[in-house]
């Protein structure tokens, strides 16, 4: 990789082949608790083995091992799924993509029929450091992100994860005091063969890790990377003061990387569903936001829209939609969710136009009642 890079356009260009790692390979005969140990030994999220016939890669990562009942006897090859891979020849920009839509951490490179590496989220995060981002982390950060109070359950702990897949919660104790992590919890299950269940109904203050991670929320992009590459860490909290602001992993990092669309003002969408009729549907309606809030916000400087699968039932996918758009004094964020992206955008665009037909009334009122006095 070279020592310097011009943009973030630029580097989405370079081959994954420049930073490629090699792939954590596990045997699928081996209980799971064997494969966790493996991986949190190695500070690794996922493990990938091959399918029977050679054609596939099976990935396993963290946030399986930590939906599952039973650590010590099951293999690991029941909780496999089948996982996305990619070649030398694919970009950073579309790794950084199939990433965050699948929120994974890390992707097989496979030729040949065999796994010869991975790219992964802290891959791609160290190369961008060689950029000089000089981007607020309040405009990348998971703002208000999901908390534990100190006295809640390992059992909340879990589930919160699970249910969200999420990897990081902060714990406050009237302030933030520690923060607990999926690793933590398996670290803590691993070690409790004896104890099943119950354990999980302890209070998760007896693991929280105290030496958090923070950054400031006025500090920018570049010097998150450089925190996040001293401490080996999966996550920077953002806080102002003492108060927690919110929480930044490499996959905000990534989101950078989005796919920049064709509009006057800088304008990006990630998250883009591998299908490429329903991607460029997506695309589409994000334009017609942008295109619709510009004529009422003029000051606009930025807009960025976030898809995230959300989970997936049978032949079903849920996603949820997050809009920030960034003036020059505020920012204006817009949620959604649901199963049909086109939709999705549609009650999106409507519910804006509703809102901004309001205040375009509000105003029209306070104009003619100023001129008439």
């Amino acid at each position: 990789m070279p020592a310097k890079l011009k943009s973030l356009s630029e580097f989405g260009r370079k081959k994954i082949g420049e930073i490629l790692e090699d792939a954590i390979v596990i045997n699928p005969n081996d209980n799971i608790s064997k494969i966790a140990n493996l991986l949190i030994k190695k500070r690794k999220y996922e493990g990938y083995y091959l399918a029977d016939d050679k054609n596939k890669v099976i990935g396993v990562n963290l946030s399986d091992i930590l939906s599952t009942h039973d650590l010590f006897s099951q293999k690991i090859s029941n909780i496999g799924k089948n996982g996305v891979w990619l070649s030398k020849n694919s970009t950073i920009a579309e790794a950084s993509r199939i990433m965050s839509y699948n929120r994974a951490r890390s992707l097989p490179v496979f030729e040949d029929k065999k796994i010869v590496g991975q790219i992964t989220s802290v891959g791609i995060v160290n190369a961008l450091g060689r950029l000089d981002l000089n981007i607020p982390c309040s405009r990348i950060m998971t703002p208000s992100p999901m908390t534990l109070e100190i006295n809640d359950s390992l059992s909340s702990a879990k589930n919160k994860m699970i249910r969200h897949r999420i990897d990081h919660l902060p714990v406050l104790d009237k302030q933030l005091s520690g923060i607990i992590t999926s690793a933590s919890i398996i670290k803590t299950m691993l070690g409790s063969e004896n104890h099943g269940s119950r354990l999980l109904s302890f209070p998760i203050k007896s693991i929280v890790e105290k030496n958090m991670f923070t950054i400031n929320v006025q500090e920018n992009v570049t010097s998150c990377i450089k925190l996040l590459n001293q401490t080996n860490s999966t996550y920077i909290l953002v806080t102002q003061g003492e108060e927690l602001q919110g929480i930044i992993t490499h996959r905000d990092i990534m989101m950078l990387l989005g796919e920049k669309m064709e509009e006057d003002i800088p304008a990006y969408i990630i998250g883009l569903p591998d299908e490429p009729f329903i991607a460029e549907l997506a695309k589409s309606k994000f334009n017609s936001i942008v295109k619709l809030l510009k004529k009422v916000l003029p000051d606009i400087e930025e807009a960025r829209c976030r898809i995230k699968l959300k989970s997936i039932r049978g032949k079903t996918k849920r996603y949820e939609i997050d809009v920030n758009i960034f003036t020059t004094h505020k920012r204006f964020s817009y949620s959604n969710s649901g199963t049909d992206l086109t939709i999705i955008f549609d009650q999106m665009i409507e519910g804006m136009k509703k809102k901004l037909s309001s205040k375009k009334q509000k105003r029209q009122k306070l104009s003619k009642r100023y001129s008439s006095e």
